[in-house]
């Protein structure tokens, strides 16, 4: 499988940091058009929206389908801390949601299971996973694990720490929990995708990888000190690809501003 993995949008009127974000989700959606069709899924791990205002949402869609994308193609989408729950429903109303009305749902294929998450709790731009969440969480992974399959999680805000827990305000709250919950099912769970930071990030956590992309629309700098900051450096805006086979994953991070690419033309292998 071919997994195009894009996160924080941002879909704004005004631009954000001096960076347009209805201009640049559009070249990346360009950039996935002329590289990408190939690809199985697309999947959006949050903050769609700046606000999450409908007008921006409509202009989401707009967007997305003025590129023109073949249907396959369609994003799978979660809900970000700069989303809105109620008004993405409403909005996005083919989207699933559990029967307690969170943003999180399931798709099975062949031997795996995608989980999509819903981490966020209005007016907090920390993460939250109340215990309905978790039951959910718990229950679908139960399914898996008597099914054999692999399963691949996608949340929006980090689930640990990613220096150290008193720089990190803004990941998941109810880490502990969650924590509980996958290091029972660690050897089914085959990677964990997240975005939130707006950083490129990868690791092993619990025995199980994880990653993240940058931010479509701006960049920001990885935080290594002992207290709580965020900076931006005009880092380039890029998008994941996730090439999953039945004995390897891997990810390829895009750069999608950079279109003009000088390609090497060499008839015999390895003369680089």
């Amino acid at each position: 499988m071919k997994i195009i993995h894009l996160s924080d949008i941002h879909i704004h009127s005004e631009p954000i940091l001096e960076h347009n974000p209805i201009e640049r989700f559009s070249l990346a959606l360009e950039h996935i058009k002329n590289n990408h069709v190939n690809a199985d899924m697309l999947i959006i791990t949050g903050d769609i929206t700046h606000q999450g205002d409908v007008v921006s949402y409509k202009k989401f869609d707009e967007i997305f389908t003025k590129a023109n994308l073949p249907n396959h193609l369609n994003p799978k989408l979660l809900i970000g801390n700069h989303d809105d729950r109620e008004i993405f429903k409403n909005f996005f109303s083919t989207t699933p949601t559990d029967k307690n009305g969170f943003v999180q749902y399931d798709i099975e294929i062949k031997n795996k299971r995608f989980l999509f998450l819903d981490t966020i709790e209005a007016n907090s731009h920390a993460g939250h996973y109340c215990g309905k969440r978790q039951l959910w969480l718990q229950e679908k992974l139960e399914e898996s694990l008597e099914k054999k399959q692999h399963v691949y999680i996608f949340m929006h805000h980090n689930p640990f720490p990613l220096v150290q827990l008193k720089s990190d305000l803004i990941g998941l709250v109810d880490r502990d929990q969650f924590r509980s919950i996958i290091n029972n099912f660690s050897n089914i769970i085959k990677h964990i995708f997240f975005g939130h930071q707006h950083i490129t990030v990868s690791g092993n956590y619990l025995g199980i990888p994880f990653s993240s992309p940058r931010s479509i629309n701006h960049p920001l700098v990885p935080n290594f000190s002992n207290e709580y900051r965020l900076g931006s450096a005009n880092t380039d805006p890029s998008y994941n690809i996730v090439l999953l086979n039945d004995d390897s994953l891997i990810i390829h991070n895009e750069d999608f501003l950079k279109t003009n690419i000088n390609w090497f033309e060499t008839t015999t292998p390895g003369s680089l």
